[in-house]
């Protein structure tokens, strides 16, 4: 692995760490009844920072394998761009898990938001590592199912906030 991509690993894992900090600070005692009186957990404005600048991140990444592929280094902002989106999103999930698990005491809401967000999940961990093998293969199907792959995440990620919206709207409404 190049320096580059251990330093946005290593401050991606900072800033996850920070986050979940932040997050779990919130002491659900202190949340006015249960999760379902109509309330939004308070660790729920850090899941949405999280998730929308990784997807800003990501997008970016996209945008670089897409149109900047003509200039020298795009290979290298695209992993860092990518690979930062990834870390923000995790981040973000994480949170999300937590809020589940703590203010709704399950393990899973069964909401449309929540199956999205699943189905991102293994798509985050499988784009970056198809990126990782289509360069050691050599083999061009791979290339293909990585480029394939990070645009599915993309519109996963899009859906997945659209649900998100709804869900809320609904949940305060």
């Amino acid at each position: 692995m190049q320096k580059s991509m251990l330093y946005v690993l290593m401050i991606s894992l900072l800033f996850l760490s920070f986050f979940m900090g932040v997050a779990s600070a919130h002491d659900p005692s202190e949340a006015r009844g249960s999760a379902h009186t109509h309330q939004l957990p308070p660790p729920w404005p850090y899941h949405m920072i999280m998730v929308v600048v990784g997807v800003m991140s990501l997008t970016g990444g996209a945008f670089t394998a897409r149109y900047l592929k003509q200039r020298t280094g795009w290979v290298g902002l695209h992993k860092k761009l990518a690979l930062l989106g990834v870390a923000f999103v995790l981040a973000g999930l994480s949170i999300a898990a937590y809020m589940v698990s703590v203010y709704m005491e399950t393990f899973f809401v069964r909401e449309m938001h929540a199956y999205l967000g699943a189905s991102v999940l293994v798509f985050l961990v499988a784009t970056p590592l198809l990126g990782i093998f289509q360069f050691r293969s050599k083999d061009m199907r791979i290339h293909t199912i990585h480029r394939w792959s990070g645009r599915i995440t993309l519109m996963l990620i899009l859906f997945a906030i659209i649900a998100g919206i709804q869900m809320v709207i609904l949940y305060i409404a």
